[in-house]
């Protein structure tokens, strides 16, 4: 959940910003570990809102950077 990010670190285009959350950083490295376990069979980002977003497309820009790294861990695992 893209909400889970800081706000002032990535921008406000999401429904419920987290003031004080992670950083994009811990969020790939989290979502790394996550697809990195043969456990994981499937993945959801949500909450993205580009007419909430303050910084001109951070969110989801921040996002595909964050989904396009752990796509690759999940190729590189089959």
């Amino acid at each position: 959940d893209v909400d889970s990010m800081d706000p002032e670190l990535v921008s406000r285009g999401t429904g419920t910003p987290a003031e004080n959350g992670i950083t994009p950083k811990e969020a790939s490295d989290l979502m790394e570990r996550f697809v990195s376990s043969k456990k994981t069979c499937c993945v959801e980002v949500v909450e993205i809102n580009p007419v909430l977003d303050n910084k001109i497309n951070k969110m989801a820009e921040t996002a595909f950077d964050i989904i396009e790294k752990f796509t690759d861990t999940i190729e590189n695992r089959l």
